[in-house]
């Protein structure tokens, strides 16, 4: 280990130049990654997790077409294979058939016990992780046998096949610990996947290398290490990818794409993603926006239409809510609110705002006043929280941009300690919207940081879980678009593009639209030498 550390060290004092010289390699590919991890317990970090997915494996993923994809299970459970049955009293039994032979990195056998151990661990209220959605619908978890798990549903779930996408806590070494304080874990996970952490330089990379005796075989992965070199700065970021100092850069931001396209070493790999772009207005922090006429108002203020063709170079499109077309479950027909200040200042003015001398709205002694944070280095993204931020000044409203680090900002938004956030959201194959609007839904209990308490949406949201009938889900799920509309708990910008930028030597790089990231089948990917 020592022999291996000396020699990443020197590859990264020199990466620059040798990179330049031998470009990507299957011993070693550089990624340029736009944040550091604040943790690598997957069920705790606030941020994408595309690090921890070459390292800790879920039973099962999402594949490129967003398509559910059996991995550490052995086979789906669904209703028609006998993996879920219907219990007395609307509960559900999901039953997951474990694959055989799957080995942590310590050797140990990966069983059902480390599948109950998670289901445990997350109900038990003694550790906080990111999200509880969906475990908080759990009353146990049986195991008849090391490859079966009996997960017993307090009601019926409709998105149970992604319960454990996520992974599973390895019971032997985090048992009897508390999970929060186990650093040990936390910055180097055990995990069955085709990676394990060597070296956590905080502040500058998290160098991954090949895991021995990888249940998939001795041909995977295919490329022996992958440094994630933390380059929060864009520029800096697609600076060091043209000059080959990195290899690879997930999400290349809207902006850079024109001047990527002509780099002969380089390939673009775009996909639609399954998320939005959105503004969150946390009625908790500002109270003013607890009011719908405000936040109605506010929409109609925003130019998303000039913003995509400017400054996002129309790579995306306008959206008018949280589920996106990709969905099986994308419902058009919902209430917009089209570019009219106007209307908007109407609005602002029937709701009791009126414009002050200092061209600032107030009312009953508060001005119309607050402060959208974003991230910081994300270029793309400061030009549109500025951009926005004078179209809401034409209307009197005096919103101020505070920039925070990327790894910064996650604790901020969990805590709820913001005003109104510039972000994204990246989402899984299933449409469950629950975790982001329903009224028990605040962190840690969910991603509800608009702080929203709407009792019909609220109702409408769990009904839309508790089916497993897909025609009656949609039209929940309907529903639940509209009253998200009329409400307005969050601006509702534009979709996501998912462009990463590979060598050109890369095979088997597929990408992914929704939140499982482009690492998903990283143990297949394989750089050839010379191709074109």
């Amino acid at each position: 280990m020592k022999r291996l550390l000396c020699c990443a060290a020197l590859a990264l004092a020199s990466c620059g130049e040798a990179a330049g010289r031998r470009g990507a390699s299957n011993a070693l590919l550089i990624v340029g990654y736009d944040r550091e991890p604040d943790t690598m317990n997957r069920y705790a970090t606030h941020i994408l997790e595309d690090i921890q997915t070459c390292v800790i494996e879920g039973l099962v993923t999402t594949d490129e077409h967003m398509n559910v994809v059996p991995v550490l299970a052995a086979e789906l459970p669904t209703l028609a294979n006998g993996g879920v049955v219907m219990t007395s009293g609307g509960g559900m039994d999901v039953t997951w058939k474990l694959r055989p032979g799957v080995t942590w990195h310590d050797g140990r056998a990966h069983t059902s016990a480390d599948v109950k151990f998670t289901a445990d661990a997350m109900i038990s209220g003694e550790w906080k992780p990111e999200s509880t959605d969906g475990f908080d619908r759990i009353r146990s978890v049986d195991t008849p046998d090391s490859l079966t798990a009996v997960v017993h549903y307090k009601e019926v779930y409709a998105p149970y096949q992604m319960q454990f996408l996520r992974g599973t806590l390895p019971k032997h070494l985090l048992q009897g610990r508390d999970i929060d304080k186990a650093t040990d874990y936390n910055r180097s996970p055990m995990g069955t996947g085709p990676y394990r952490v060597a070296e956590w330089k905080t502040g500058e990379y998290v160098l991954l290398e090949k895991a021995p005796n990888y249940w998939r075989g001795a041909a995977f992965p295919k490329i022996d290490r992958i440094l994630f070199r933390f380059l929060a700065n864009t520029t800096t970021r697609i600076n060091q990818l043209k000059a080959g100092e990195v290899h690879l850069v997930p999400l290349v931001p809207w902006d850079k794409v024109r001047e990527l396209k002509t780099v002969p070493s380089l390939r673009l790999n775009q996909v639609l993603g399954n998320g939005y772009e959105h503004v969150t207005l946390n009625q908790r922090h500002f109270p003013p926006f607890a009011d719908v006429r405000v936040r109605r108002a506010l929409a109609h203020a925003i130019d998303r239409e000039l913003l995509v063709r400017t400054i996002l170079d129309g790579l995306v499109t306008t959206v008018n809510g949280p589920i996106q077309p990709l969905s099986w479950a994308y419902e058009p027909n919902v209430a917009t609110y089209a570019f009219d200040p106007a209307r908007a200042r109407t609005m602002l003015d029937d709701a009791g705002w009126r414009t002050g001398a200092n061209g600032v709205r107030s009312k009953e002694g508060r001005s119309l006043a607050f402060t959208i944070i974003t991230q910081a280095g994300f270029a793309i993204r400061e030009n549109v929280a500025q951009a926005i931020q004078k179209q809401f000044k034409d209307v009197g409203v005096d919103a101020q941009v505070k920039l925070i680090d990327g790894t910064s900002i996650s604790p901020v938004w969990f805590s709820g300690d913001f005003d109104a956030m510039l972000h994204w959201w990246q989402q899984g194959a299933d449409p469950e919207i629950t975790t982001f609007f329903a009224a028990d839904k605040i962190p840690p209990a969910g991603r509800n940081i608009d702080y929203l308490e709407d009792a019909e949406l609220t109702r409408l949201l769990y009904a839309s879980d508790r089916t497993v009938d897909r025609a009656k889900r949609r039209e929940l799920l309907r529903e639940v678009q509209q009253r998200v509309a009329t409400l307005v708990p969050e601006l509702f910008l534009y979709n996501t593009s998912k462009i990463d930028a590979v060598p050109a030597t890369l095979r088997q790089f597929k990408g992914n639209p929704s939140n499982a990231g482009p690492f998903w089948n990283v143990h297949e990917w394989n750089i050839v030498s010379g191709a074109p």
